[in-house]
C-alpha cells in the first residue's frame, strides 16, 4: 500500500480548506513521477479556473514531517502556503519564455545525482558523469516561498537547440557565480539549532590565513537555500578556500543531494571509516531520494576536480602498476 499516495488523497481533499476563498472552485489531484533514485513521487496538483497551468506540490517530504511529529495543521498551513506562491514556474511554462533558451540560460543551474540509481531518469535528461555521479541541468526560479525547480528534460533541451557544453557552461557559470554558500561547524550548527546559541559562522566568508578549530571534526558545505547543495563542491571558488582552510588537505562526505561534509585529513579519519559511516547514515538517516552516493571524495587543486578517494591499499596498488 503506498502511504504517501493515501497521504496525497487526504490533502487533495482538505486543503481547500487551507486555501483563501479564489480557490475554492479549484481542481484538485493527484500526480505520480519519479524522482530522485528512481523513487516514485506522489503529489497534489491544483488548478485554479482561468489560469494556465498547475500548482503542484509533492507529498514525500511533507509525509516524513508528519511521521517525525510534526503537527497535521502545521503541515497543511505550508502546504497551503506553497500552493499559493508556486505559480511562477507555470507561468513561464504557459508562455513563450520557456522556448526562449536566451532568456531561460539566466535561470539554469546544476545539481549532481547518483549516475547508477538513476539510469532510467537520466535517459530522458541531458547530463554529464563525474566520477560515480551526474550533473543534471534545472531551471530554479526565484518566488516569494523560496525557490521553484524543474529538471531540463530532452524535450525542453531540444526546444533549445543548442549543445550540451553550451548549456552546461551556462549552468555551471551561475553556479559558480552564486555568492551564499555556507562552510560551517557542525557543532556549532546543533548549538544554534538546540540551545539558541550564536548563529555559525560562514568560513567560506572568513579571512585569508583563518585557522580552523582543531577540535572540530566535520564541517557542513551547502547553499542558502539547502536545496540541491552538493553541487557547492563543483565551484573552484569555494573547493579553493576549503583547500586554504585545510591546507593538510579534506575529504568530502556526501551526506544528501542537499549538502556535503568536510573533514580535514589532519584529523587522521581512515577512508574505509568514513564510507562505513556513510553507509550506515544513508541507510538509516537519509530519505532514499536524497542519497547521493555511499563513497568518499577528496579535491585535485591542481586538476580544478573532484575524484573519489583512494584507500591506501588502492594507492599502493596504482604506485606498483
Amino acid at each position: 500500500m503506498d502511504t504517501v499516495r493515501i497521504f496525497s488523497e487526504f490533502i487533495a481533499v482538505k486543503i481547500k480548506d487551507y486555501l483563501p476563498e479564489k480557490f475554492q472552485e479549484a481542481e484538485c489531484r493527484i500526480i505520480e513521477s519519479i524522482g530522485n533514485n528512481g523513487v516514485c513521487r506522489s503529489g497534489v496538483a491544483l488548478h485554479l479556473p482561468g489560469e494556465d497551468g498547475v500548482r503542484t506540490i509533492y507529498m514525500n517530504r511533507y509525509y516524513r514531517e508528519l511521521k517525525e511529529g510534526v503537527p497535521l495543521n502545521k503541515i497543511m498551513g505550508e502546504i497551503a502556503e506553497q500552493m499559493e506562491g508556486c505559480r511562477e514556474m507555470e507561468l513561464l511554462m504557459s508562455g513563450k519564455h520557456i522556448e526562449d533558451y536566451q532568456y531561460m540560460k539566466q535561470y539554469l543551474n546544476v545539481s549532481l545525482i547518483n549516475t547508477r540509481a538513476n539510469r532510467r531518469k537520466l535517459l530522458h535528461m541531458p547530463y554529464m558523469e563525474m566520477e560515480d555521479l551526474s550533473m543534471a541541468c534545472q531551471i530554479e526560479i526565484p518566488c516569494p516561498e523560496g525557490v521553484a525547480i524543474m529538471e531540463v528534460v530532452n524535450e525542453i533541451y531540444k526546444m533549445w537547440g543548442v549543445s550540451k557544453e553550451t548549456m552546461f557552461g551556462a549552468a555551471l557559470k551561475n553556479l559558480w557565480e552564486y555568492k551564499d554558500y555556507t562552510l560551517q561547524a557542525n557543532t556549532s550548527i546543533m548549538e544554534y539549532i538546540f540551545a539558541n546559541q550564536g548563529k555559525p559562522q560562514n568560513l567560506l566568508d572568513a579571512p585569508d590565513g583563518t585557522s580552523v578549530d582543531p577540535e572540530e571534526i566535520l564541517y557542513v558545505l551547502t547553499n542558502r537555500e539547502n536545496i540541491r547543495g552538493a553541487s557547492a563542491i563543483l565551484c573552484p571558488r569555494v573547493m579553493n578556500k576549503i583547500s586554504d582552510l585545510f591546507p593538510e588537505g579534506f575529504y568530502i562526505i556526501p551526506s544528501s543531494i542537499h549538502e556535503t561534509m568536510i573533514v580535514s585529513k589532519g584529523r587522521g579519519v581512515e577512508i574505509k571509516d568514513l564510507e562505513e559511516m556513510t553507509h550506515d547514515i544513508n541507510l538509516t538517516r537519509v530519505a532514499d531520494e536524497e542519497i547521493l552516493s555511499n563513497h568518499i571524495y577528496e579535491y585535485d587543486r591542481n586538476a580544478g576536480r573532484i575524484r573519489q578517494a583512494l584507500k591506501p591499499v588502492e594507492k599502493k596498488r596504482g604506485m606498483e602498476r
